[in-house]
């Protein structure tokens, strides 16, 4: 088996595993052309199934905030293989290598604004974990680690 078959049978894999979660708002595809998403020279990869888990908490917040704010929402970020992270500047520490974060946008609504109610939501128990936000670049980066931690970028 080539380095390629391997990552498409992780691809299905992947596809299947992420229909059993019943997403309102995302579906698989979402997430696969990003796995496959080139930089620098360097390839990403799809998760190693071990850490499929790790997204689900953080896409839920996401999925209700897609819900909450009724615009599409994009994933401009997920998933990082260590090798693609430094190739696109990443944190040595990233979540995204934990598939644990996601660098979001929406339709119509400003990153201050996403930022500000995924901030009234952690404050109000909804999640915990990391809010980045980016002005400039006009995205909101989410993940749901065990503390909280806050920046721009």
């Amino acid at each position: 088996m080539t380095a390629t078959d391997e990552s498409d049978n992780r691809f299905e894999a992947f596809a299947e595993w992420f229909g059993s979660l019943e997403m309102r708002h995302f579906k698989a595809g979402e997430f696969l052309s990003y796995f496959a998403a080139r930089r620098n020279g360097v390839r990403n990869q799809p998760p190693p199934k071990p850490l499929w888990k790790n997204i689900v908490p953080t896409l839920r917040v996401v999925d209700d905030l897609r819900e909450h704010l009724g615009k599409p929402c994009h994933i401009l970020s997920s998933y990082r293989c260590p090798a693609y992270n430094k190739a696109v500047g990443g944190a040595p520490l990233s979540q995204h290598l934990r598939f644990n974060a996601l660098d979001i946008t929406f339709d119509g609504v400003s990153p201050v604004r996403v930022h500000a109610i995924l901030t009234m939501w952690r404050n109000q128990g909804k999640f915990r974990g990391g809010l980045g936000l980016y002005r400039k670049s006009g995205f909101v980066h989410i993940d749901t680690r065990a503390n909280n931690a806050d920046w721009e970028g």
